[in-house]
């Protein structure tokens, strides 16, 4: 293409532009395939319009060397906007001695075999009759949900669904009637599960989906139980209440295989054990798994008992200022007064509640029974700051100002008369951080860093965040009088806390040696069971009556 009777040919779209895009000049087919009426209109448009900001720079690359052709399929916006497809034929060429050069091309419109090719895909990986992805692009996608979660050692729980006796509702409707059907199942499905629950048809009346980041098998009970109940409901086709059941099983990642093909097979097998134990069940791969989750779906309703009656209560261990006597804090620990078992302490069962979704109304709970307890002490002259523990999903809670706020407002408390306690480990994204301390900040309360030194903010950050309190992890004051590197550790936050006048508390002491220690390195106010064990109210407002 060197002169102006080739660009005018109108057998193939011919152009000639600039490395940098620039359109000098085209013929008529060029503008008939981006939808303008003549080459003159296109040019005055301003030339090629890419959808892809990198296809230049492709462009540019493929053409390093003077005379050197190449290929290159692109999208260019027409002037509807519609996108159309199109394959160039480029050459880069010299004009004059001065190393001048520009592109001349050919194209050819291949925006319908484009177009067939996406709509060839997507057929290959979807139901024609839901919609849905497909038994393949199921598998795909859960290859790549298992490398992911195996990254973040997590597992994926992967869920057959089995209309129950669908045969029999199939030859009552019959095939049209059994296909709306089945596209109102999709639908259900879709809408109970969550965005990025993988759903598929897998075949005839199957479906299958996968939930990623589960613990324990409880979340995967849950969903589960979420979905049998959400296919109870009459489905209206046609102007009829249909009723159906369906039966799941589950496999899960981590616990019966990590290879994509093998884990629904398991669900498969788990599936028709629920079949076999009456149907309108759910069943999971390991028989184990099965009873563990069963016990620990007992344990949720126990708890959720337990908040409706009332069955939680506070116990309050104090922080001593070792020099006066004289208790500065105390910290609120949650206890289970259990009608059966007694008292129940939280390892046993928060973990449990945190994973079904209670673990916000049991912090909130926790917050207004601690603000109310420290009202009721300062009504009765026993005024005494005290510290309540935020776990790292409280900290992250989108909703935990809020809740401060309100429950410091509903006790009328003073709020510089409130700690909170957030775990070192909490604090990793220092920036974000810090948004949310400073949030907590502006309400009044104060700020503890609990379990200092084991892991988060490194202790240069330390400066930047606003906090009034750090709390050494017990762990260092346990071995901080039989190894050097945990007493050096000890030395430097006691002396950092100072530097940056904050308190320092010593959690964890147990012994009168680590009194000592603590108290010969100026780190006066402490915290432990050779202080005081955590108490019920009762037992502590004595404690409190005796000091004031």
């Amino acid at each position: 293409m060197r002169n102006s009777e080739t660009v005018a040919n109108e057998m193939v779209a011919v152009f000639r532009q600039t490395p940098e895009g620039h359109l000098l000049d085209c013929n008529q087919e060029c503008a008939r395939i981006l939808g303008y009426g003549s080459r003159e209109e296109l040019l005055s448009a301003g030339g090629f319009e890419y959808t892809n900001a990198s296809d230049l720079a492709a462009i540019a690359s493929a053409l390093r060397d003077v005379q050197k052709l190449s290929n290159i399929e692109i999208a260019l916006r027409k002037k509807d906007n519609s996108i159309a497809w199109v394959l160039q034929n480029l050459q880069m060429v010299s004009v004059d001695e001065a190393s001048k050069v520009w592109i001349e091309g050919a194209m050819f419109d291949v925006t319908e075999q484009r177009v067939a090719a996406q709509r060839f895909e997507y057929q290959a990986y979807h139901d024609a009759l839901t919609l849905l992805p497909n038994r393949s692009l199921f598998v795909d996608r859960l290859n790549v949900a298992l490398a992911q979660s195996k990254r973040r050692k997590l597992a994926v729980s992967v869920f057959l669904l089995d209309l129950d006796r669908f045969d029999i509702v199939n030859n009552a409707l019959g095939r049209g009637m059994a296909d709306r059907l089945l596209r109102a199942v999709a639908d259900r499905l879709a809408s109970t599960l969550r965005e990025e629950d993988s759903l598929a048809r897998f075949s005839g009346d199957e479906f299958m989906f996968m939930v990623g980041d589960t613990g324990f098998g409880t979340e995967s009970a849950i969903v589960a139980q979420r979905v049998l109940d959400a296919m109870t409901r009459p489905f209206n086709v046609g102007g009829r209440a249909i009723e159906l059941t369906a039966s799941i099983g589950i496999s899960m990642s981590q616990h019966d295989s990590n290879e994509a093909e093998t884990l629904v097979r398991h669900a498969s097998t788990a599936m028709y054990r629920a079949k076999e134990f009456g149907r309108n069940l759910y069943q999971f791969y390991d028989e184990k798994l099965n009873a563990r989750t069963l016990e620990r779906l007992a344990l949720v309703s126990s708890v959720r008992r337990a908040l409706d009656r009332g069955e939680f209560e506070l116990f309050y261990q104090p922080e001593v200022d070792v020099q006066t006597g004289r208790i500065a804090c105390v910290e609120a620990f949650l206890r289970w007064r259990h009608p059966d078992l007694g008292i129940i302490g939280p390892t046993e069962f928060l973990g449990v509640a945190e994973e079904a979704g209670l673990g916000g109304r049991i912090a909130e709970w926790v917050m207004a029974a601690a603000c109310g307890q420290a009202k009721e002490w300062q009504d009765a002259g026993m005024e005494t700051r005290i510290a309540v523990n935020l776990s790292s999903r409280d900290f992250k809670g989108h909703s935990l100002v809020q809740h401060v706020d309100q429950a410091v407002r509903d006790s009328g408390l003073d709020p510089r008369n409130v700690e909170l306690e957030i775990a070192h480990a909490s604090l990793s994204d220092c920036s974000r951080s810090t948004e949310i301390l400073q949030a907590l900040k502006e309400i009044g309360v104060l700020l503890a860093i609990d379990d200092f030194g084991s892991g988060g903010c490194s202790f240069a950050d330390l400066k930047q965040l606003p906090v009034d309190t750090i709390k050494i992890a017990p762990m260092f004051v346990h071995n901080m009088i039989r190894r050097s590197d945990d007493a050096a550790i000890v030395q430097a936050m006691i002396t950092m806390a100072k530097g940056f006048d904050m308190r320092v508390v010593a959690e964890g002491v147990e012994t009168k040696e680590q009194l000592s220690y603590l108290l010969n390195r100026r780190c006066t106010e402490m915290q432990g069971f050779f202080l005081g064990k955590p108490l019920p109210a009762p037992s502590l407002s004595e404690v409190l009556r005796m000091q004031h």
